[in-house]
């Protein structure tokens, strides 16, 4: 039987972590006590399992009071707190580019986790999350050999000081006063920006680069050749997705039509009318499920192309990952 364990949440007046808690609490697992940390002031309060719990502040938090700390912002500030947690030997659970880089980052896959102290273990984020699901039961049985897919990715993603921008910015803009940008690079209201997490020597982003190694972790060694590009849209929740799957023969509308409806976790909207097509505000939102319409063919010869809109609520599937990952850690105590 698994033993009670000690949770330690750092962001946890963020979007993230509010759905954490509620997953865990559908889970029912034997969490015992929940250390609620943020990078703010602590005036904030969270709830996991009906019980009010006050936000305290990560500075001068002992770790060792926690058995598994879980990283629920994206704020780069996270990564002190992150090699205090580490130095204190804690296994640390986050997702998300912003500690990729970090010298003890692993990739993890939810089905397969492993969380030995000391290490920082990254959960796959939304993105190469929703684009996972879709190509499990396509790319080998369709013999998908290249994925280039564009996702425009909602400013949830940066948490509640990146919806609070947003909003902020739409307001500045009607009062026609100034624009003032900190979360993203440039003003995100009524815009698109192609330029998420720093840009690497090789042109891609920090995101880009970090999706894509989360991605090759989910599909494994078989996994097709993944092209991204990702830009930030004026949306709140919600990823946005376009893919396009290249292969051989069995490539087609209707065999990817047979396997999508028969997927777990795909809701499959391919209407051709008005309003046929999944988007993140009138589907996404709220559920775990990823929504997949817009299907069309294109190629001709030998490679055959199959394109799709792709949509998905991304702190739904990220705090999905995670909680499945917590759930193994608490089997194993």
């Amino acid at each position: 039987m698994a033993h009670s364990i000690k949770l330690a949440v750092l962001g946890a007046d963020e979007p993230l972590a509010e759905a954490l808690f509620k997953e865990l609490e559908a889970r029912d697992l034997s969490v015992g006590e929940v250390h609620a940390l943020t990078l703010g002031e602590a005036e904030a309060n969270t709830s996991f399992n009906g019980e009010e719990i006050p936000c305290q502040p990560a500075s001068g938090f002992d770790w060792s009071r926690a058995d598994l700390v879980v990283v629920a912002t994206r704020s780069r500030a996270a990564g002190h707190f992150v090699d205090a947690a580490l130095a204190a030997k804690r296994p640390v659970l986050a997702v998300g580019e912003a500690l990729a880089l970090h010298a003890q980052a692993t990739g993890l896959d939810p089905d397969h986790p492993e969380l030995p102290a000391g290490r920082l273990w990254l959960a796959p984020d939304a993105v190469a999350s929703l684009i996972a699901r879709v190509l499990k039961p396509l790319a080998a049985s369709l013999g998908v050999t290249r994925v280039d897919a564009f996702a425009n990715l909602a400013v949830s993603t940066m948490g509640q000081a990146g919806i609070d921008e947003l909003r902020e910015q739409v307001s500045q803009l009607f009062s026609l006063s100034g624009i003032d940008n900190a979360i993203f690079p440039l003003q995100i209201a009524f815009n698109l920006i192609p330029q998420v997490g720093d840009i690497l020597a090789d042109g891609k982003t920090q995101a880009e680069q970090a999706t894509g190694q989360a991605l090759g972790q989910l599909l494994g060694a078989n996994a097709p050749a993944c092209h991204l590009t990702m830009s930030w849209a004026p949306v709140f929740y919600g990823h946005g997705i376009a893919l396009h799957l290249a292969g051989g023969e069995g490539l087609s509308i209707d065999n990817v039509r047979t396997r999508l409806q028969n997927a777990p976790g795909i809701v499959l909207m391919d209407e051709h009318m008005p309003g046929g097509c999944p988007t993140p505000a009138t589907d996404a939102a709220e559920s775990g499920d990823a929504f997949v319409g817009r299907l069309r063919a294109v190629g001709a010869g030998d490679t055959k192309c199959v394109q799709l809109w792709l949509v998905g609520d991304n702190v739904r599937v990220e705090a999905a990952n995670l909680a499945q990952i917590v759930e193994r850690f608490v089997e194993k105590q």
